[in-house]
């Protein structure tokens, strides 16, 4: 029997030493993870991210790592008075009970400073959480996050230090997943986001005169991508950085290669009527792009009527657009007047709804990637 008990306790102790050293583990990963974020974003031209204090947490049931006074300067180009976004806290934790998922602890309020004044964002609530990935763990050189669900209700825009409400929405859930080892036909990127109750402060939809009082009903889009997707180089580059333009270029024409494919939903609703969108985008065996985009609207007549009452010097916009976009309209007692098109793309040319409207130069890949030097002058690539 002592033979016994002293086995289990052998057994016990081996086991609240491994847990003690894989919590200590986490929380140093966690703590890897916050500061390597800093640095990170540091590294982007007129960034810097600053915090006074990061602390590990003692309870060996929770790894948990916080910052206080967390603070990002963004100093955009032309611009004399940089974006200063201050927390008071931000917070990294996994729960014992469920080691696969990184909560990210936000306070209830982030303030923002810029050259037009003081704002500040504030949450209800806010659920923000990253899912690990168990083969990346115990690599120190991967990230080991593979998808990430956020979560915030009751969310206001304020200026003037607080006192002024800007914007208002009732409810946003987004999720995202990457998986940066996707061959051809499997996802490599998905994002979705849907935001209901989006709503302009009645004093700005009054002085303004917003229809719709001023209200977005509804938002939602979903993005996928298929295939390998080459990782751009980590130095800091600009957007308008030749080097970096040319990475993107590279980037694509690698990713068309391999059967890259992707596919975009959106959907919005705004006072009668609602707007449904779709496309979809892949590569032939020449890497030339094909595809197709839906558009579908109903509602559009009184959609019109209420814009152009607010807003009378867009009559005759409103009256060229529908001119323009007559073959595509209908009319039905339960959708008002319906924009519905088709476009197809592909093969060299460019439909809607059956109709051929345009040629499609084909893409030149190698031009695009080593374009002709340009002559000086006027930017035109003309010699003088």
């Amino acid at each position: 029997m002592r033979t016994i008990v002293r086995l289990l306790a052998v057994v016990i102790v081996i086991l609240v030493v491994a847990w003690l050293g894989l919590w200590w583990y986490a929380q140093g990963r966690l703590q890897d993870a916050m500061i390597g974020w800093t640095q990170q974003v540091s590294k982007n031209p007129g960034t810097s991210v600053t915090y006074d204090s990061i602390t590990r947490g003692s309870s060996p049931l929770q790894a948990i790592v916080t910052m206080t006074n967390l603070k990002m300067t963004v100093q955009a180009p032309n611009q004399a008075t940089p974006v200063v976004i201050t927390a008071p806290t931000a917070a990294l934790e996994i729960d014992a009970a469920n080691p696969l998922v990184v909560h990210v602890d936000l306070p209830g309020q982030i303030n923002l400073s810029t050259a037009r004044g003081d704002a500040a964002i504030t949450f209800g609530a806010a659920n923000v959480t990253q899912h690990l990935d168990p083969q990346a763990l115990f690599n120190p050189q991967a990230s080991p996050l593979r998808a990430s669900n956020a979560e915030f209700s009751d969310v206001s825009l304020l200026a003037s230090g607080g006192s002024l409400l800007i914007l208002h929405i009732d409810h946003f859930a987004g999720n995202g997943m990457v998986n940066p080892n996707a061959g051809a036909g499997e996802t490599a990127l998905s994002v979705t986001s849907t935001i209901d109750g989006i709503a302009i402060s009645p004093l700005l939809t009054r002085l303004a005169s917003i229809p719709f009082d001023g209200k977005i009903a509804h938002l939602a889009y979903a993005l996928t991508a298929s295939g390998p997707w080459p990782t751009t180089p980590a130095t800091p580059q600009t957007a308008a950085d030749p080097n970096r333009r040319h990475q993107v270029i590279v980037d694509a024409h690698n990713w068309a290669a391999a059967g890259g494919s992707g596919h975009i939903i959106l959907n919005l609703t705004v006072g009668p009527s609602t707007l449904n969108a779709s496309g979809g985008l892949k590569f032939d065996a020449n890497e030339q792009p094909t595809g197709t985009a839906d558009i579908t609207a109903n509602h559009l007549d009184a959609f019109a009527t209420a814009v152009a009452a607010a807003y009378p010097g867009t009559a005759d916009d409103i009256n060229l657009i529908q001119a323009h976009l007559s073959q595509y309209l209908t009319t039905t007692d339960a959708g008002g007047q319906t924009l519905t098109m088709h476009a197809a793309f592909g093969n060299g040319t460019v439909s809607i709804n059956g109709t051929t409207v345009a040629p499609l130069p084909p893409v030149n890949w190698a031009t695009l990637m080593n374009p002709p030097p340009q002559a000086p002058g006027d930017g035109s690539g003309a010699t003088q």
